[in-house]
């Protein structure tokens, strides 16, 4: 019995070996293959790429990159394929645009998957429903799974989803989440498709398992790496002024499209399609949706969840459902908006600050901030926020001490603590 155990033992670390071989032997590539890709990408890209100008741009740079050697080196396909990206990217400024790895063959659980999108669904103190979503599915199931979020949350009072990890997927499921906030038809957006020359309009659906919520005060969590579909859904619902975003600028990809297959096994995603909001006649490609408060993702919730309880509070009220002690409060508490930071100097200003981060346009940190003025009466509020390499100043003028303002810094060159540098009332 142990002679045929150590011939088992030694039968599996030689398959282990040979897997480990192959594996290593079919990552390696050479710059025949290098060649054979970079035309595949070039062909795919002027044949389906939404914009055909740029992909003519790609082309070219692309044979210029071969001619010049620019991928000796990169033998190995994973790095190859980052590179790709790079390169084509930073013409087309497209991050939906990406050159990956094939793994066909792989079994996934559809069903799973579905329900692991809906990472958390739960009713918080003061009646908020909460919702943490990380992916539009393609998946029809993924719908009754909408309609059964709603069942759950069918009584809440004002509703908070989280997009901070949604990464997109598909405009349909978009449209169908959307469609239980908005009791009329509603035109949200429309994608070009280059190969129809057309546009395809998607308007709300009428007819729901579930009952709508239009008048559901919504508020919607935001992150640098919300992407694609998330980031149509928040900007439909921000432009319809039915939703109040809170976090950071989202990612900055608006192009919808799918996958093309290339030699050596890699693939390529290339937007074939170009998303047309009907209220702005533009996207977010590139730039972002920008919240309405903007503040660090990892905050974002504190914020909102501050808010989301007055709002349910005013949504009991108005909707008569409101206990005696709450119509009270009502009238005679003032909206939390969560943790604020009191100016230096005596001034009678509340701040807070993001985190920097860089931008590579400008070259310079920039922050989101929020001012507060709670003195009395009116006065027009001079402050300036930097540190001692890089200052800036702003005018904002107070109606009074309930006024907020809220903003992107203009940036400055180098970055050490943001603070309050002064503060003076020019006018009372």
């Amino acid at each position: 019995m142990c002679k045929y155990f150590f011939i088992v033992i030694a039968s599996l670390i030689s398959l282990v070996f040979s897997f480990n071989a192959i594996a290593n032997s079919s990552a390696e590539i050479s710059e025949t293959k290098q060649q054979l890709i970079t035309t595949s990408i070039s062909k795919q890209l002027i044949e389906n790429y939404v914009f055909p100008d740029v992909a003519n741009k790609v082309a070219s740079q692309l044979l210029l990159n071969i001619k010049n050697n620019e991928y000796l080196g990169y033998d190995e396909i994973f790095i190859f394929a980052d590179r790709l990206t790079d390169d084509i990217q930073e013409i087309t400024q497209d991050k939906h645009i990406r050159v990956k790895r094939r793994q066909p063959g792989l079994s996934i659980n559809i069903n799973e998957n579905v329900e692991k999108s809906f990472r958390k669904v739960e009713v918080l103190d003061g009646n908020v429903g909460f919702i943490a979503f990380d992916k539009f599915s393609s998946n029809p199931k993924a719908k009754a799974k909408i309609d059964h979020i709603f069942s759950q949350l069918r009584d809440v009072d004002s509703l908070i989803i989280d997009l901070r990890n949604n990464r997109g997927g598909s405009p349909d499921l978009v449209r169908y989440f959307s469609s239980y906030f908005f009791d009329k038809k509603t035109h949200l957006n429309s994608i070009y498709w280059r190969k129809t020359n057309r546009n395809e309009e998607y308007w709300t659906i009428d007819d729901l398992p579930g009952a709508k919520r239009p008048d559901l005060p919504i508020y919607i969590l935001t992150s640098k790496s919300t992407f694609s579909a998330a980031e149509e859904f928040a900007y439909n619902l921000k432009v319809r002024k039915r939703a109040y975003l809170v976090g950071e600028t989202t990612k900055g990809g608006a192009n919808p499209g799918h996958s093309f297959d290339l030699p050596s096994r890699l693939s390529i995603f290339i937007p074939t399609g170009r998303a047309i909001n009907p209220v702005t006649q533009t996207n977010w490609e590139g730039v972002g949706v920008t919240p309405d408060l903007p503040v660090m993702a990892v905050l974002a919730f504190e914020e909102a969840y501050a808010m989301a309880k007055y709002s349910a509070l005013e949504y009991r009220v108005s909707q008569g459902k409101a206990k005696p002690e709450e119509k009270y409060s009502i009238k005679h508490v003032t909206k939390n908006y969560g943790k604020w930071t009191l100016a230096s100097n005596n001034c009678p200003l509340k701040y807070r600050v993001a985190q920097a981060e860089y931008n590579d346009r400008t070259n310079k940190y920039q922050f989101p901030y929020q001012i507060k003025y709670y003195g009395n009466g009116s006065a027009n509020i001079e402050y300036q926020l930097g540190n001692t390499s890089g200052k800036m100043t702003h005018m904002l003028y107070f109606k009074n001490r309930k006024d907020e303002k809220s903003g992107i810094s203009i940036g400055f060159s180098s970055f050490d603590k943001v603070s309050i540098l002064k503060c003076k009332i020019l006018m009372d």
